[in-house]
């Protein structure tokens, strides 16, 4: 793994939008941005992708997988945090940033309704 740069470097970096995979912590996120609108932590599957980025398995469609994969599968605990009125998915491994998709304020929303569905559904099964 790379070298973290100091805190404040970190969050000036993220503030100017020089936003770089695996150099950036979810403190420093949370200091620049503040709070996510959502967050989720989960144990899923990353397709590594050949720009370093770790994409989970949840954003590829069923069957399919992400340009220029290469052919890694890491499995791993993710924390995910969605910004709606920033528009932004960032996805981090062990508190590094190893993921960023950027999509619009609906899009945030409609994918914390679909964790939530997930979670009903886990705890339904769970209570089974």
């Amino acid at each position: 793994m790379r070298f973290l740069p100091p805190l404040e470097e970190q969050k000036a970096q993220i503030l100017r939008d020089d936003i770089r995979i695996n150099v950036l912590t979810r403190a420093a996120f949370l200091e620049a941005w503040g709070p996510p609108t959502y967050d989720r932590r989960e144990r899923t599957q990353f397709f590594l992708v050949k720009n370093g980025m770790y994409v989970p398995r949840f954003r590829v469609p069923l069957g399919e997988y992400p340009d220029d994969w290469n052919f890694a599968v890491v499995p791993d605990w993710g924390e995910f945090f969605a910004y709606a009125e920033r528009g932004e998915l960032l996805g981090f491994i062990e508190d590094r940033l190893v993921y960023r998709e950027q999509m619009t304020s609906k899009e945030v929303h409609a994918l914390a309704q679909h964790w939530e569905k997930e979670e009903l559904t886990k705890t339904r099964l769970e209570g089974s």
